[in-house]
C-alpha cells in the first residue's frame, strides 16, 4: 500500500482460467499413462505459476493477513507504525456459510413408479448411511467456505484399499483442478491432485494423482517442489488402478459462473478501510506520545557537575566562578503530573537592554485530526462493503431483531438472489457426487437389479433450507390462519411450514400421526373384545397374574 494509485490488475489474467482440451486429443492419450502425465503437467505448471497465487492471497485475506501488513506508513521512524487489518472477509464468509449450510442438506428419493419403491428405499438407506459415515454435512460446510473465499471448491469420492465403504474428502483448491472437454457442456475429462511429502524439508517427494472416468494413475518425482527438478523427465508411474465410479470422482464446485468469491470484488474497499483504521490508530498513539513544549524556567533542576581538583575541591576559573562540566538541566518526566516552573527575565532588543518577563507555560504539540470526517468515511466504506457483497449489517440500527418476516425478507433480498444461483450450481455438483456413489453401489450389487445410473441420480432430490432467525410466534399464527381456510393449503404443506418450529419433517410428522392412530385403534379394539382389565381373563381363559407386593415372600 505504499502507492495509492491502484494497480491495473490485482491478479494474473490467467488466474481464473478454466482448463479445457479437445476430446479427440484426450482420447488419443488417455490410455497411455506417461503421455497423459506430460499433458497434465503442463496444466500443473500453469496452476502453480498463474492460479495458486490468487487462491493463496484470497485465503490470506480470510485470515486477516491483508495488504495493509506491507504498508510503509509514515516516513518518520519515530512515528507510530500500526498496521491494523480488519476481519471483514472472515465475517462475510462465516455469515454466508451459516446462511447457506447452517441446516444440513436433506435428500429425498422421489419416484412415481410403484415398482421402484423398494429400490428407492434401498437407495435412501445407502445415501443416509453414506452421509453419516462420511460426515458430509461438515464437508459441505467446508466446501461452501472454500467457495466463499476462492470461488471454487473440490471434493473426492474414494474407497480405501481393501474396503468397500465409500468415503468423501474435501480437497484443497491450491492442490487440484479439473480439465474439461471443449464441448458446450464442458464435461470433465480428468482431474489432477498434486501434493508434497517429506520429513519437514528433507526427503521431499512430489506426488501426482490423475483421475479419469475409469482409472486412477499415481506418480511421484523426487527432489521437492516442481520448481527445483524436472518432473516430466523424473516422474515415475507408481500404480494404475481401475475405479467403478463411471465418471471423474474429483468434483469441482463453483460459487458462480465467474468462479469468484463472495467478497473478492470488494477487496479494494477492505484495503481502504484497513488504511483508514491504521491511520487513526497511528494518530492516537502519536497523540499519546506528543512532544511537550515548555516556556519559562523549570524550578526543579538537576545539580550541576563541577570540575574537581586532586583533593576533591571545586576548581575556580579566571572569572572567579566554579568551572561547570555539566550544567543543570530541567527535570522533565512525562509520567509526573506536576511540573514546577517559574517566570524569568529575558533581555530583548538590539542592544538587549530591554527586559521582558516570560510567563511560564507547559503544553503538548499535536496535530488536529478530523475525527468526524474519519468516522463518516469509515462508515461509508463499511456500508459499501455490506451493500455490494449482499451481506446484512446486523449493526445497522434499522436491522431490528423483532422485525416482521416481510421486513427481514427485504433485508435478505440481495442475499437470496445470489443464494439461488449458488444453490443451483451446488446441486449440479452434488448430482455428480451422488452419481459416482450410485455407480459404485450398483457395481458392488448394493442396489438390486440392473439400473440406469442417470435415472437413479435424477430420483435423488437435495433440499436446501436457509438458516435464518426464526419467529415461532409469527409462524404459528400463519399456520393457524391457513388451517382455517378449507382447500387453501394441504396438511403436508402446513407441516412443511411448522417444520421451522418443531424441526420434524412432514413425512416424519405423518408417520407419527399414523403411529398414534394405530395405537388408538389397537386400544379401542382391545377394549371392545375384552382384552383389557378383568375382561382379559374371560377373553383368554387364562388365570389372572397377580403381582406380589414388594417385601412379601
Amino acid at each position: 500500500m505504499q502507492n495509492t494509485i491502484p494497480q491495473e490488475h490485482r491478479f494474473d489474467l490467467e488466474a481464473n482460467r478454466q482448463y479445457q482440451v479437445p476430446i479427440s486429443f484426450f482420447n488419443s492419450i488417455k490410455d497411455n499413462p506417461m503421455q497423459l502425465y506430460e499433458t497434465a503437467y503442463k496444466f500443473i505448471r500453469h496452476h502453480i505459476d498463474r492460479q495458486v497465487p490468487r487462491l493463496k492471497e484470497l485465503m490470506k485475506y480470510y485470515l486477516a493477513d491483508t495488504k495493509i501488513k506491507s504498508w510503509a506508513g509514515s516516513p518518520n521512524p519515530d512515528n507510530a507504525h500500526n498496521r491494523v487489518s480488519t476481519g471483514f472477509a472472515r465475517y462475510i464468509t462465516n455469515i454466508r456459510v451459516g446462511y447457506f449450510m447452517g441446516n444440513d442438506v436433506q435428500y429425498k428419493i422421489v419416484t412415481d413408479d410403484d415398482s421402484e419403491k423398494q429400490l428407492s428405499k434401498t437407495l435412501d438407506d445407502l445415501i443416509t448411511h453414506y452421509n453419516d459415515s462420511s460426515n458430509t454435512p461438515y464437508i459441505d460446510e467446508m466446501l461452501k467456505k472454500d467457495l466463499s473465499i476462492t470461488g471454487r471448491a473440490y471434493d473426492l469420492v474414494y474407497v480405501n484399499a481393501g474396503e468397500t465403504t465409500l468415503n468423501l474428502a474435501k480437497v484443497d483448491p491450491t492442490t487440484c483442478f479439473v480439465v474439461y472437454d471443449d464441448s458446450i457442456k464442458a464435461q470433465p475429462l480428468f482431474a489432477v491432485r498434486y501434493y508434497q511429502t517429506g520429513v519437514l524439508d528433507e526427503l521431499l517427494q512430489e506426488n501426482y494423482e490423475i483421475y479419469t472416468d475409469s482409472m486412477i494413475y499415481r506418480y511421484h518425482s523426487d527432489g521437492g517442489l516442481p520448481q527445483t527438478n524436472s518432473p516430466v523427465n523424473n516422474a515415475v508411474l507408481d500404480s494404475a488402478e481401475p475405479h467403478f465410479f463411471e465418471r471423474v470422482p474429483l468434483t469441482e464446485y463453483k460459487n458462480n459462473d465467474e468462479r469468484i468469491g463472495d467478497w473478492e470484488p470488494e477487496i479494494d474497499q477492505m484495503d481502504a478501510l484497513d488504511k483508514a483504521i491504521s491511520t487513526m490508530a497511528n494518530f492516537q498513539e502519536d497523540f499519546n506520545d506528543a512532544a511537550m513544549v515548555a516556556t519559562g524556567r523549570f524550578a526543579n533542576k538537576t545539580k550541576p557537575v563541577y570540575e574537581m581538583d586532586d583533593r576533591g575541591n571545586i576548581k575556580v576559573g579566571k572569572d572567579g566562578k566554579p568551572i561547570v562540566l555539566v550544567p543543570p538541566k530541567p527535570i522533565i518526566d512525562p509520567k509526573h503530573h506536576i511540573f514546577y516552573l517559574e517566570p524569568y527575565i529575558a533581555r530583548t532588543g538590539l542592544s538587549k537592554g530591554q527586559r521582558t518577563v516570560v510567563t511560564p507555560t507547559l503544553q503538548y504539540v499535536t496535530k488536529q485530526y478530523d475525527s468526524a470526517g474519519w468516522s463518516t468515511y469509515t462508515n461509508f466504506l463499511i456500508n459499501e462493503i455490506h451493500k455490494y457483497t449482499n451481506t446484512p449489517n446486523v449493526n445497522d440500527p434499522n436491522f431490528a431483531s423483532n422485525a416482521s418476516g416481510v421486513a427481514m425478507s427485504y433485508k435478505l433480498w440481495g442475499s437470496d438472489q445470489e443464494r439461488k444461483i449458488q444453490e443451483a450450481l451446488y446441486k449440479r455438483s452434488l448430482r455428480a457426487r451422488i452419481s459416482a456413489c450410485i455407480a459404485y453401489w450398483n457395481k458392488i450389487n448394493a442396489l438390486p437389479g440392473e439400473n440406469d445410473i442417470s435415472v437413479l441420480a435424477d430420483m435423488v432430490k437435495p433440499n436446501f433450507d436457509p438458516n435464518l432467525p426464526k419467529n415461532d410466534e409469527e409462524t404459528a399464527q400463519l399456520v393457524q390462519t391457513l388451517s382455517g381456510i378449507p382447500g387453501l393449503e394441504s396438511m403436508k404443506s402446513l407441516r412443511e411450514i411448522t417444520q421451522r418450529i418443531t424441526g420434524v419433517s412432514p413425512d416424519d410428522e405423518q408417520q407419527r400421526i399414523d403411529d398414534e392412530a394405530y395405537e388408538e385403534a389397537k386400544k379401542s379394539d382391545d377394549y371392545k373384545n375384552g382384552r383389557t382389565g378383568i375382561g382379559e381373563v374371560f377373553a383368554t381363559g387364562e388365570p389372572a397374574q397377580v403381582k406380589q407386593p414388594k417385601g412379601d415372600k
